[in-house]
Protein backbone atom coordinates (compact mmCIF):
# COMPACT_ATOMS: atom_id res chain seq x y z
CA UNK A 1 0.00 0.00 0.00
CA UNK A 2 2.81 2.35 0.90
CA UNK A 3 4.55 1.77 -2.45
CA UNK A 4 1.33 2.47 -4.29
CA UNK A 5 0.88 5.68 -2.32
CA UNK A 6 4.42 6.80 -3.15
CA UNK A 7 3.84 6.07 -6.83
CA UNK A 8 0.60 8.02 -6.82
CA UNK A 9 2.30 10.98 -5.13
CA UNK A 10 5.30 10.86 -7.47
CA UNK A 11 3.30 10.84 -10.70
CA UNK A 12 1.97 14.42 -10.36
CA UNK A 13 5.46 15.57 -9.30
CA UNK A 14 7.09 14.08 -12.41
CA UNK A 15 4.31 15.43 -14.58
CA UNK A 16 4.78 18.90 -13.10
CA UNK A 17 8.54 18.69 -13.64
CA UNK A 18 8.02 17.59 -17.25
CA UNK A 19 5.66 20.49 -17.95
CA UNK A 20 8.12 22.96 -16.37
CA UNK A 21 11.04 21.59 -18.39
CA UNK A 22 9.01 21.71 -21.61
CA UNK A 23 7.95 25.29 -20.89
CA UNK A 24 11.58 26.28 -20.20
CA UNK A 25 12.76 24.64 -23.39
CA UNK A 26 10.03 26.39 -25.41
CA UNK A 27 10.92 29.74 -23.84
CA UNK A 28 14.60 29.22 -24.71
CA UNK A 29 13.74 28.38 -28.31
CA UNK A 30 11.59 31.52 -28.59
CA UNK A 31 14.36 33.72 -27.14
CA UNK A 32 16.94 32.31 -29.55
CA UNK A 33 14.54 32.55 -32.51
CA UNK A 34 13.90 36.22 -31.70
CA UNK A 35 17.65 36.85 -31.41
CA UNK A 36 18.25 35.33 -34.83
CA UNK A 37 15.71 37.64 -36.47
CA UNK A 38 18.18 40.52 -36.08
CA UNK A 39 20.42 39.63 -39.00
CA UNK A 40 23.46 41.86 -39.46
CA UNK A 41 23.43 42.57 -43.19
CA UNK A 42 26.50 44.86 -43.19
CA UNK A 43 28.32 44.36 -46.52
CA UNK A 44 31.42 42.24 -46.09
CA UNK A 45 33.71 39.72 -47.77
CA UNK A 46 34.00 36.12 -46.64
CA UNK A 47 37.25 34.18 -46.30
CA UNK A 48 36.88 30.42 -45.95
CA UNK A 49 39.47 27.97 -44.69
CA UNK A 50 39.12 24.47 -43.25
CA UNK A 51 35.33 24.79 -43.37
CA UNK A 52 35.32 28.01 -41.29
CA UNK A 53 33.91 31.30 -42.62
CA UNK A 54 35.51 34.58 -41.58
CA UNK A 55 33.82 37.93 -42.29
CA UNK A 56 36.00 40.94 -43.02
CA UNK A 57 36.03 44.33 -44.73
CA UNK A 58 38.89 45.89 -46.66
CA UNK A 59 39.36 49.55 -47.58
CA UNK A 60 42.14 51.75 -48.92
CA UNK A 61 45.53 51.11 -50.49
CA UNK A 62 49.10 50.92 -49.25
CA UNK A 63 50.81 49.08 -46.41
CA UNK A 64 48.31 46.57 -44.94
CA UNK A 65 46.90 47.09 -41.45
CA UNK A 66 44.89 44.30 -39.81
CA UNK A 67 42.53 45.39 -37.01
CA UNK A 68 41.51 42.82 -34.38
CA UNK A 69 38.64 43.60 -32.02
CA UNK A 70 38.33 42.77 -28.30
CA UNK A 71 36.92 39.41 -27.16
CA UNK A 72 34.14 40.51 -24.81
CA UNK A 73 30.49 39.51 -25.30
CA UNK A 74 29.01 40.77 -28.56
CA UNK A 75 32.29 42.22 -29.83
CA UNK A 76 32.82 42.66 -33.56
CA UNK A 77 34.86 44.61 -36.11
CA UNK A 78 32.46 47.55 -35.55
CA UNK A 79 34.78 48.42 -32.67
CA UNK A 80 37.27 49.85 -35.19
CA UNK A 81 34.89 51.91 -37.32
CA UNK A 82 35.95 55.29 -35.87
CA UNK A 83 39.51 54.59 -37.09
CA UNK A 84 38.98 52.96 -40.47
CA UNK A 85 37.99 55.90 -42.68
CA UNK A 86 41.07 57.95 -41.77
CA UNK A 87 43.44 54.98 -41.84
CA UNK A 88 42.18 53.97 -45.29
CA UNK A 89 43.44 57.26 -46.73
CA UNK A 90 47.02 56.00 -46.41
CA UNK A 91 46.82 52.27 -45.72
CA UNK A 92 45.02 49.14 -46.88
CA UNK A 93 42.86 48.36 -43.85
CA UNK A 94 41.47 44.91 -43.04
CA UNK A 95 38.95 44.70 -40.20
CA UNK A 96 38.05 41.15 -39.20
CA UNK A 97 35.31 39.52 -37.18
CA UNK A 98 37.10 36.89 -35.12
CA UNK A 99 35.62 33.39 -35.32
CA UNK A 100 32.67 33.25 -32.92
CA UNK A 101 31.96 36.99 -33.25
CA UNK A 102 30.06 39.39 -35.49
CA UNK A 103 29.31 38.01 -38.95
CA UNK A 104 31.96 35.28 -38.80
CA UNK A 105 31.04 31.66 -38.17
CA UNK A 106 30.26 30.69 -34.59
CA UNK A 107 31.57 27.20 -33.80
CA UNK A 108 29.77 24.94 -31.33
CA UNK A 109 32.81 24.76 -29.05
CA UNK A 110 35.12 27.53 -27.75
CA UNK A 111 38.42 28.15 -29.52
CA UNK A 112 41.90 28.45 -28.02
CA UNK A 113 44.34 31.30 -28.66
CA UNK A 114 46.45 28.86 -30.68
CA UNK A 115 43.53 28.10 -33.03
CA UNK A 116 42.88 31.81 -33.52
CA UNK A 117 46.56 32.48 -34.25
CA UNK A 118 46.74 29.70 -36.86
CA UNK A 119 43.62 31.03 -38.58
CA UNK A 120 45.05 34.58 -38.61
CA UNK A 121 48.23 33.23 -40.18
CA UNK A 122 46.17 31.64 -42.94
CA UNK A 123 44.23 34.87 -43.47
CA UNK A 124 47.44 36.90 -43.73
CA UNK A 125 48.94 34.36 -46.12
CA UNK A 126 45.91 33.90 -48.38
CA UNK A 127 44.22 37.32 -48.28
CA UNK A 128 46.73 39.99 -47.23
CA UNK A 129 49.66 38.19 -48.90
CA UNK A 130 52.38 40.25 -47.24
CA UNK A 131 53.57 41.15 -43.71
CA UNK A 132 51.11 43.52 -42.06
CA UNK A 133 50.81 45.98 -39.23
CA UNK A 134 48.59 44.23 -36.65
CA UNK A 135 46.54 46.34 -34.24
CA UNK A 136 44.78 44.30 -31.55
CA UNK A 137 42.76 45.08 -28.43
CA UNK A 138 42.48 43.25 -25.11
CA UNK A 139 41.87 39.51 -25.67
CA UNK A 140 42.85 39.69 -29.34
CA UNK A 141 46.12 41.39 -28.33
CA UNK A 142 47.11 38.08 -26.74
CA UNK A 143 46.17 36.25 -29.92
CA UNK A 144 48.39 38.67 -31.85
CA UNK A 145 51.24 37.88 -29.45
CA UNK A 146 50.74 34.14 -29.98
CA UNK A 147 50.80 34.84 -33.73
CA UNK A 148 54.08 36.73 -33.33
CA UNK A 149 55.64 33.75 -31.58
CA UNK A 150 54.41 31.15 -34.10
CA UNK A 151 54.71 33.17 -37.32
CA UNK A 152 56.98 36.14 -36.67
CA UNK A 153 57.37 37.03 -40.36
CA UNK A 154 53.62 37.71 -40.67
CA UNK A 155 53.96 40.93 -38.68
CA UNK A 156 55.58 44.19 -39.77
CA UNK A 157 54.68 46.25 -36.71
CA UNK A 158 52.46 45.60 -33.70
CA UNK A 159 50.12 47.85 -31.71
CA UNK A 160 48.72 46.15 -28.61
CA UNK A 161 46.00 47.49 -26.33
CA UNK A 162 46.17 46.03 -22.80
CA UNK A 163 46.82 42.33 -23.57
CA UNK A 164 45.36 40.24 -20.78
CA UNK A 165 47.85 37.38 -20.88
CA UNK A 166 50.80 39.48 -19.69
CA UNK A 167 49.24 39.80 -16.25
CA UNK A 168 46.50 37.19 -15.95
CA UNK A 169 47.97 34.34 -18.00
CA UNK A 170 46.10 31.15 -18.81
CA UNK A 171 42.61 30.40 -17.55
CA UNK A 172 42.76 28.90 -14.05
CA UNK A 173 40.88 25.76 -12.86
CA UNK A 174 38.50 28.15 -11.09
CA UNK A 175 37.84 29.90 -14.42
CA UNK A 176 37.01 26.67 -16.25
CA UNK A 177 35.38 24.56 -13.52
CA UNK A 178 31.86 25.20 -14.89
CA UNK A 179 32.81 24.70 -18.56
CA UNK A 180 30.87 21.45 -19.01
CA UNK A 181 27.82 22.80 -17.23
CA UNK A 182 27.79 25.94 -19.40
CA UNK A 183 27.85 23.82 -22.57
CA UNK A 184 24.83 21.74 -21.49
CA UNK A 185 21.86 22.06 -23.88
CA UNK A 186 19.22 23.26 -21.38
CA UNK A 187 20.92 24.36 -18.14
CA UNK A 188 23.81 25.94 -20.03
CA UNK A 189 21.49 27.67 -22.47
CA UNK A 190 19.52 29.20 -19.59
CA UNK A 191 22.70 30.56 -17.99
CA UNK A 192 23.68 31.97 -21.39
CA UNK A 193 20.30 33.70 -21.82
CA UNK A 194 20.33 35.04 -18.24
CA UNK A 195 23.74 36.61 -18.80
CA UNK A 196 23.06 38.10 -22.22
CA UNK A 197 19.99 40.16 -21.42
CA UNK A 198 20.18 43.78 -22.50
CA UNK A 199 20.68 44.87 -18.87
CA UNK A 200 23.55 42.41 -18.39
CA UNK A 201 25.21 43.57 -21.62
CA UNK A 202 24.77 47.20 -20.60
CA UNK A 203 26.47 46.58 -17.25
CA UNK A 204 29.39 44.88 -19.02
CA UNK A 205 29.63 47.71 -21.59
CA UNK A 206 29.81 50.34 -18.85
CA UNK A 207 32.86 48.59 -17.38
CA UNK A 208 34.67 48.99 -20.70
CA UNK A 209 34.49 52.81 -20.58
CA UNK A 210 35.76 55.30 -18.02
CA UNK A 211 33.43 58.04 -19.28
CA UNK A 212 30.25 56.31 -20.44
CA UNK A 213 29.09 59.46 -22.23
CA UNK A 214 31.77 58.63 -24.82
CA UNK A 215 30.15 55.27 -25.54
CA UNK A 216 28.77 55.15 -29.12
CA UNK A 217 24.99 55.47 -29.19
CA UNK A 218 24.42 52.05 -30.73
CA UNK A 219 27.17 50.24 -28.81
CA UNK A 220 25.02 48.32 -26.31
CA UNK A 221 22.37 47.45 -28.90
CA UNK A 222 24.99 45.97 -31.24
CA UNK A 223 26.64 44.00 -28.44
CA UNK A 224 23.28 42.63 -27.34
CA UNK A 225 22.32 41.38 -30.80
CA UNK A 226 25.79 40.01 -31.58
CA UNK A 227 26.01 38.21 -28.23
CA UNK A 228 22.91 36.12 -28.96
CA UNK A 229 23.00 35.81 -32.75
CA UNK A 230 23.95 32.53 -34.44
CA UNK A 231 23.82 28.84 -33.52
CA UNK A 232 27.22 28.96 -31.84
CA UNK A 233 26.58 32.12 -29.83
CA UNK A 234 26.52 30.15 -26.57
CA UNK A 235 30.04 28.83 -27.23
CA UNK A 236 31.33 32.41 -27.50
CA UNK A 237 29.65 33.21 -24.18
CA UNK A 238 31.24 30.11 -22.60
CA UNK A 239 34.65 31.14 -23.95
CA UNK A 240 34.26 34.62 -22.44
CA UNK A 241 32.89 33.34 -19.12
CA UNK A 242 35.64 30.73 -18.63
CA UNK A 243 38.52 32.66 -20.29
CA UNK A 244 38.92 29.60 -22.51
CA UNK A 245 40.87 31.50 -25.20
CA UNK A 246 43.24 33.06 -22.66
CA UNK A 247 46.98 32.49 -23.02
CA UNK A 248 50.07 33.31 -21.00
CA UNK A 249 51.79 35.70 -23.40
CA UNK A 250 54.73 36.81 -21.25
CA UNK A 251 57.21 34.75 -23.25
CA UNK A 252 55.82 35.96 -26.57
CA UNK A 253 56.06 39.55 -25.36
CA UNK A 254 59.63 39.05 -24.13
CA UNK A 255 60.66 37.65 -27.51
CA UNK A 256 59.07 40.36 -29.67
CA UNK A 257 61.49 41.37 -32.39
CA UNK A 258 59.26 43.70 -34.44
CA UNK A 259 58.63 47.37 -33.57
CA UNK A 260 55.73 47.54 -31.14
CA UNK A 261 53.62 50.03 -29.24
CA UNK A 262 51.89 48.90 -26.03
CA UNK A 263 48.95 51.07 -24.97
CA UNK A 264 47.04 50.89 -21.70
CA UNK A 265 43.94 52.80 -20.65
CA UNK A 266 44.76 54.58 -17.39
CA UNK A 267 41.34 53.73 -15.88
CA UNK A 268 41.20 50.11 -17.04
CA UNK A 269 39.72 48.26 -14.05
CA UNK A 270 39.18 44.93 -15.84
CA UNK A 271 42.88 44.62 -16.67
CA UNK A 272 44.60 47.10 -14.31
CA UNK A 273 47.42 49.41 -15.32
CA UNK A 274 49.86 47.64 -12.97
CA UNK A 275 50.35 45.13 -15.80
CA UNK A 276 51.68 47.89 -18.02
CA UNK A 277 54.35 48.49 -15.39
CA UNK A 278 55.17 44.78 -15.41
CA UNK A 279 55.42 44.83 -19.20
CA UNK A 280 57.82 47.79 -19.14
CA UNK A 281 60.04 45.90 -16.68
CA UNK A 282 60.07 42.90 -19.04
CA UNK A 283 60.97 44.63 -22.31
CA UNK A 284 63.60 47.28 -23.07
CA UNK A 285 62.48 47.63 -26.70
CA UNK A 286 59.36 49.12 -28.20
CA UNK A 287 57.20 51.99 -26.97
CA UNK A 288 54.83 52.19 -24.01
CA UNK A 289 51.93 54.58 -23.58
CA UNK A 290 49.52 55.24 -20.72
CA UNK A 291 46.32 56.62 -22.28
CA UNK A 292 44.73 59.03 -19.81
CA UNK A 293 41.02 59.06 -18.91
CA UNK A 294 40.17 55.88 -20.82
CA UNK A 295 39.50 52.28 -19.78
CA UNK A 296 39.55 49.09 -21.89
CA UNK A 297 38.70 50.72 -25.23
CA UNK A 298 40.80 53.89 -25.71
CA UNK A 299 40.35 53.58 -29.49
CA UNK A 300 36.59 54.01 -28.96
CA UNK A 301 36.58 56.27 -25.93
CA UNK A 302 38.91 58.87 -27.48
CA UNK A 303 39.21 57.89 -31.16
CA UNK A 304 40.77 61.13 -32.42
CA UNK A 305 43.66 61.09 -29.94
CA UNK A 306 44.12 57.36 -30.49
CA UNK A 307 44.34 57.87 -34.25
CA UNK A 308 47.03 60.55 -33.84
CA UNK A 309 49.07 58.24 -31.59
CA UNK A 310 48.71 55.34 -33.99
CA UNK A 311 49.75 57.38 -37.04
CA UNK A 312 52.75 58.85 -35.22
CA UNK A 313 53.94 55.33 -34.38
CA UNK A 314 53.35 54.03 -37.91
CA UNK A 315 55.22 56.93 -39.49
Amino acid sequence: MLKKAVKKAALPLFASFGVTAAALLLRQKICLALANRHVDDTPHTVYETDGISVAYEVQGHGIPIVLLHSMHLGASRREWRPQIENLAKEYRVYSIDMVGYGQSEKPKKPWTAYQYAVLLHKFLTDVVKRPAVVVAANGSADIALVLSMLYATDIKKLILISPEGIGQGFATPQDTEHLKKLLLPVAGTQIFLNNTTKKSIQRMAQQLFWQTEHMPADFVENLYHNARYGKGAKASFVSYRTRFFAADTKRAFLELSVPFLLIWGEKNEINPVQYLEQAEAMQDKGEFLLFEDTASLPHLENPKAFYRIMIEFLK
